[in-house]
């Protein structure tokens, strides 16, 4: 008994000690960023992939934009390509999703592109989750090195830990145990089922280990210029993933130069910290990447003269502004932090946990906004049923919430066969006060979204009132069930009670503080 006592208290104090030893990192350049600049309406596209049900065909609809906008974005470039996207593979769970190859579609539209175009740039940033967190890429993105395109895999080792419980002590292992040479091959046996992909080869300790560090870069972005010389940039909350390819999802297109190029500076600096590493890429990612860092040094300088040259030019009302990471949760915040009695919010959500930002709802409704939320029930991942954390747990304490005080949030359930409601997008309109305010983008409401932890990147456009009606268009559509057409379904049909709701609030609460989960 004293033996394990010791053992016990071993483990213990070694914990503890992981937590005072874990270093502090440094903010990465090309994170918390915020960059507003006046745009034209003219210049913006709302594009939104919907996946509902036909209940007298039996038969799925799908409609997308967001994807063919990327393969266009490609076609259209003149001499630069960035992409970056968090899954790009083929991987499917036990339900395979067979309505398009996304993965290989895209790698085959770059691939062409370089050699239709030789002369032509191309750098892709994604995250390693596609490689398994160890070396077992695709096939798709070697032929994309042997073309010529240059990829990163984000470094994750430099990112601050989302998983409270599990990195700390873990680091501090990993540091010491790196240095023994029998421990390190047994954790690069590959022995372990492949829980990613199923039908791929088996996965390592060390693959498993890095997994659950529950960290990634989560942007999706695209970023070219034109034959007309402008620069392009698409903010999307779509993966090209051939799992994802039904998923409903929420885009905006911006056809201006200054946004486009600052977020393509966001980039290429997460690019330049996750290349320190060579074994983070492939083919001539360095040499492309210092062609990349050179054009917007020039693009910087051949701007400030133009600016200098032309001080009286004319200020556009719509303003667009480019976010990632922490300054995305400043943005959601303020928005409803200013909302006000009259105010339309309209959510359409894939994960919403994050605390403040849960109060934040609440108090605008309490100030007398109306809040109308579409929520995925959390039931469909990649052919897994899941169980409907975190989404149930705060759907009932958001309701809970307004029944009490009598406020004004409804919620209602995305009705989905397999596919996921993968919107992050919010809208807020008053027209009596002539407010018209939208945000999309990558990053779920989530701690680990928004506090500095995953990479994410939106974009926040206001007083474009085209913009929003739009989004309120397909909002609508799909909250009444238009046409005839499945796309929603009743809170009380998915909403959780009693045991069920107590014991899954337990485990979101502890999820989201601790990082300890996937979402």
């Amino acid at each position: 008994m004293k033996i394990k006592a010791i053992i016990i208290l071993g483990c213990v104090m070694f914990t503890i000690a992981s937590y005072i030893l874990q270093p502090n990192r440094l903010e990465l350049s090309g994170t918390h960023e915020a960059h507003a600049v006046p745009v034209s309406e003219n210049d913006i596209h709302l594009l939104i992939d919907s996946t509902t049900f036909d209940p007298q065909s039996g038969n799925r609809i799908i409609c997308q934009k967001n994807f063919d906008t990327v393969l266009a974005l490609i076609k259209g470039a003149k001499k630069w390509i960035f992409v970056d996207f968090f899954l790009w593979n083929q991987w499917q769970g036990s339900i395979p999703e067979n309505h398009r190859k996304l993965s290989k579609e895209l790698a085959d539209a770059l691939i062409h592109k370089k050699q239709d175009c030789p002369k032509i740039n191309i750098l892709v940033l994604t995250d390693p989750i596609n490689r398994i967190y160890g070396n077992v890429e695709p096939d798709f993105f070697h032929r994309m090195k042997d073309a010529g395109i240059g990829i990163v895999f984000t470094d994750l080792s430099m990112m601050n830990d989302s998983n409270l419980i599990y990195s700390p002590p873990i680091n501090i292992l990993g540091a010491h145990l790196k240095k023994i040479s029998w421990i390190n091959r047994l954790l690069d046996r590959a022995f372990l089922p492949n829980i990613m992909d199923f039908n791929g080869n088996r996965m390592s300790l060390r693959q498993m280990g890095r997994m659950f560090f529950f960290k990634a870069n989560h942007r999706k972005v695209i970023i070219a210029d034109t034959a007309a010389g402008n620069w392009q940039i698409l903010v999307t909350s779509l993966n090209p993933a051939d799992g994802s390819s039904a998923h409903s999802n929420c885009g905006l297109l911006v056809s201006s130069g200054d946004i486009a190029l600052a977020a393509l500076n966001t980039e290429i600096s997460c690019v330049e910290w996750s290349a320190i590493n060579p074994h983070n890429c492939l083919g001539d990612a360095k040499y492309l990447l210092s062609l990349f860092r050179k054009k917007i040094y020039d693009i910087k300088h051949s701007t400030a003269r133009d600016a200098a040259a032309t001080p009286n030019s004319k200020t556009i009302v719509p303003t667009i502004e480019w976010l990632t990471e922490g300054a995305i949760l400043t943005r959601i915040l303020d928005m409803f932090e200013s909302a006000n009695h009259g105010d339309e919010i309209r959510i359409a959500i894939f994960y919403l946990s994050e605390r403040r930002v849960i109060q934040a709802i609440k108090s605008a409704a309490k100030k007398g906004a109306n809040i109308r939320i579409i929520m995925d029930a959390n039931r469909d991942a990649f052919g897994h049923v899941k169980i409907g954390i975190p989404n149930r747990p705060v759907a009932a304490e958001l309701l809970n919430t307004a029944k009490k005080h009598k406020l004004n949030i409804s919620i209602r359930w995305a009705d989905t066969s397999g596919e996921q409601f993968h919107h992050k997008a919010v809208c807020i309109v008053n027209k009596n006060s002539q407010k018209y305010q939208f945000m999309c983008g990558s990053a779920n409401w989530t701690r680990r979204n928004l506090a500095d932890l995953n990479l994410e990147a939106n974009l926040f456009v206001d007083n474009a009132p085209k913009i929003t009606s739009g989004f309120i268009e397909y909002f609508d559509r799909a909250w009444n069930n238009s046409e005839g057409l499945r796309f929603t379904t009743d809170y009380h049909k998915v909403g959780e009670e009693g045991w069920t709701l107590f014991w899954k609030t337990i485990v979101y609460r502890l999820q989201e503080a601790t990082g300890a989960g996937t979402f």
